[in-house]
């Protein structure tokens, strides 16, 4: 019994959760597939738990820091980089891989109230995803690429938040065409809240444009739009002549 034959378990196993959970995994199937005995096989897992954490700790985990890895130790081009995820994502979709859905998300939900050690292994998963990016946009905003006043760690849980859903929802309608969509949408959003754009055309967080009035009046302020993921302490209030009050990011 060699380690090929332990990774060859883990990933047909994986494959099998891929396609219709971890609950509905029958290990005595997979064993008939690959030919193996069954000593063989419990020799490395002894019980159905055991290979589920190593399928997360081996191959889930890999195969989800690979999703990300162009993110990696960047130093410049992090938007671009980011975006260029997101559309290879919208590439692979198949209409198959939509129907199945993410398999990180789907184990979430299956197995993390089940079973709190594959909960504390699902959650290692997620926040690996989400240190990459985090890392990542802390370079962007260093090389003046990405807006200073954007919050790393809520940007990146967001966004592998968001790319979550978009698989979950677009799962329970059966359609790459609103993945496609929804994920389309989403990179149109990190350009608006993330991009650093030049001085002639910036746009703030917050936008104040002033309209001087033709008899020479004070010049109004009209209200824009508030970044979400602003640093909490940067944000300060001001109250508008419509009589409101909104906030404004230093």
């Amino acid at each position: 019994m060699s380690t090929s034959t332990r990774q060859l378990i883990l990933q047909r196993c994986f494959e099998a959760i891929q396609a219709k959970g971890f609950e509905t995994l029958r290990t005595d199937k997979e064993i008939a597939r690959l030919k193996i005995t069954k000593g063989a096989f419990y020799h490395y897992f002894p019980n159905k738990a055991e290979l589920g954490y190593a399928v997360v700790d081996e191959v889930m985990l890999p195969y989800y820091e690979q999703k990300w890895a162009s993110l990696a130790n960047i130093e410049i081009g992090v938007a671009k980089a980011l975006i260029a995820v997101l559309e290879q994502e919208k590439t692979k979709a198949t209409e198959t891989s939509i129907k199945r859905g993410d398999v990180l998300t789907n184990m979430i939900l299956e197995m993390s109230h089940v079973d709190d050690i594959f909960r504390q292994k699902l959650e290692v998963v997620n926040e690996v995803q989400v240190k990459i990016i985090q890392k990542a946009i802390m370079s962007g905003r260093i090389a003046g690429e990405l807006k200073n006043q954007t919050d790393a760690r809520s940007m990146a849980l967001y966004i592998v938040g968001q790319l979550m859903g978009c698989y979950t929802i677009s799962k329970v309608r059966a359609s790459k065409e609103t993945f496609v969509s929804m994920v389309g949408t989403m990179q149109k959003q990190l350009k608006d809240v993330l991009v650093a754009e030049t001085a002639a055309s910036k746009v703030s967080d917050v936008t104040v444009n002033t309209v001087t009035s033709p008899s020479g009046d004070r010049p109004k302020s009209t209200i824009g739009v508030v970044n979400p993921f602003a640093k909490p302490e940067e944000k300060t209030e001001e109250k508008s002549t419509r009589g409101g009050w909104f906030s404004r990011n230093r």
